[in-house]
């Protein structure tokens, strides 16, 4: 080609004024011989390009070494191009009972397939009641705590929605989101979990963000986000192809925060059959363990009841006045029915029954339960926040009644349900039916506004409140309902079955709509 002479002449001067800094001219044009026709390069020309090289590597080395250095402070491996795992000596996590994170167990024992994992568990004092099932949340220890590679904390803590993992003692960091401590582990356990293995993390995050925004999703909105998952799973067994990834361990733990897995399509549904097989062998529950924070509930509940025994029987009125149409009866000692065909147990009762006195009396008759504290509500849509993701089932709305002749009725019914009471009114054979008077309510029943429960029932000695329930609630359509243990800052689960023997057990008067 023909050689063209330098349009500008880099090597000019500008005069400067001379009030100002001066500055060195930063470019200069250095003259390169022209190849040879021989094709022969000069050796000052290599010479150049070989010292430019090394400066390079030189400088890559240098920020290696800086990277490798802050990820070792941190406690991930030393290179994200690597599959060898560094182990993290302790790891600490706290999360809120209400919104356990389902995926830690299986981490737990997917990492104690090829190392010795120590877990322990603890409860802070601003929890102040957990489920029995989440005391076993983690897989037993596997020896002792010196002899461990790796030692995983969890403390149940009013965090939030978003449970925290701590990265670094010394520096107080604190990763934010289930989604993120799945990555996290991922990240320092490359061999053990895909995420970044095969150029596969864009994908993974993609769905990472969707159980995200399902996890933050109205009702309404969830099938929408569920949709292309579903359609991914009728193409391959997990959502990145036949290998289990921890976006299958995120939408795992989702669905069961969320209580979904009842309602799945068909794809998702085996997905999901096969996902707990892996992690929990197809148990739904593990073996129980005697944990820090289970002995901890064991004596709140022992000092509880033990308050409560201890308050003075005096605190009734002096007055000896005329007995009202709704007093309550005095305390005194019942004898409940017990199962069919099996002697009754003996409660001793209040006045009104409480919280405490109610789970005395399922204990005695043999219903477990599950009760989460939570702080007052007024509504039903108030309190699911507090208690979703720890506990199944129906949640349900409640209403005390009465007619025209002052017959009166507890009404339960699913939360989103619309009930007509007109409709209802008819079912019933009553005439305008409308709110009852919070004082004839507690009277009668020994609860509040807000309060409001079909474990009431205990306390309607006369059997005078009729109880009208929304038929899915007894029918088996659910496994479990929630409802407040007679007060409104806690919310108590049992089985439909269950439920089925307390309505039994307080000789109710049921009719269903």
């Amino acid at each position: 080609m023909y050689a063209l002479k330098p349009v500008f002449d880099l090597d000019a001067r500008v005069e400067l004024p001379t009030c100002m800094y001066s500055l060195p001219v930063l470019q200069v044009s250095k003259v390169i011989h022209p190849v040879c026709e021989s094709g022969d390069i000069p050796s000052n020309v290599l010479a150049a390009l070989e010292q430019r090289q090394e400066a390079i590597l030189a400088k890559l080395g240098h920020l290696s070494e800086e990277v490798s250095k802050y990820r070792s402070s941190i406690g991930l491996a030393g290179s994200s191009t690597q599959s060898q795992d560094k182990v993290v000596s302790d790891i600490v996590v706290r999360c809120s009972p209400s919104h356990p994170p389902f995926s830690l167990p299986a981490i737990v024992s997917i990492l104690a397939q090829k190392m010795k994992v120590f877990t322990s568990v603890h409860c802070h004092s601003c929890v102040t009641s957990l489920p029995a099932h989440l005391s076993s949340f983690l897989p037993e220890p596997q020896g002792e705590r010196g002899q461990a590679d790796i030692k995983i904390t969890l403390i149940w803590k009013d965090v939030g929605g978003q449970c925290e993992l701590m990265v670094s003692p010394v520096i107080q960091s604190v990763i934010r989101g289930e989604v993120n401590l799945l990555r996290y582990f991922a990240r320092a356990f490359p061999s053990m979990f895909l995420y970044e293995r095969d150029n596969r993390s864009g994908a993974i995050d993609n769905i990472l963000d969707s159980v995200t925004s399902l996890l933050w999703a109205t009702p309404k909105d969830r099938q929408p986000i569920l949709r292309p998952l579903a359609v991914i799973l009728g193409k391959s067994s997990h959502l990145l192809g036949e290998e289990l990834s921890i976006a299958d361990l995120a939408l795992f733990s989702a669905i069961k925060q969320l209580g979904l897995d009842k309602d799945l399509q068909s794809e998702l549904r085996k997905w999901f059959t096969l996902v707990s097989t892996k992690l929990m062998g197809g148990k739904g529950r593990r073996t129980s363990r005697r944990s820090s924070s289970r002995k901890s509930f064991t004596k709140r509940r022992n000092s509880e009841r033990k308050n409560t025994d201890k308050t003075p029987e005096k605190s009734a009125p002096k007055e000896k006045s005329a007995k009202k149409k709704d007093a309550p009866p005095p305390k005194k000692i019942i004898k409940s029915a017990g199962k069919e065909n099996s002697p009754p147990k003996t409660v001793t009762m209040a006045v009104h029954m409480g919280k405490v006195e109610l789970f005395d009396y399922l204990t005695a008759n043999g219903i477990p339960y599950i009760n989460i504290a939570h702080p007052a509500v007024m509504t039903v849509e108030e309190m699911i926040p507090h208690v979703l993701g720890g506990v199944d089932g129906a949640f349900c709305k409640n209403l005390f009644l009465k007619d025209k002749k002052e017959n009166y009725y507890l009404l339960s019914a699913e939360h989103d349900r619309a009930v007509n009471l007109a409709a209802v009114a008819k079912i019933v054979g009553a005439k305008e039916l409308r709110f009852a008077d919070e004082v004839v309510m507690f009277n009668r029943l020994g609860v509040k506004a807000g309060c409001v429960t079909p474990f009431a029932l205990i306390n309607d000695k006369s059997h005078a409140v009729t109880f009208l329930v929304d038929t899915k609630l007894v029918d088996g359509s659910h496994a479990y309902v929630n409802f407040h243990p007679l007060v409104n800052t806690a919310t108590t689960n049992i089985s439909a079955k269950d439920f089925s023997k307390f309505l039994y057990l307080t000789k109710t008067k049921v009719i269903t709509f």
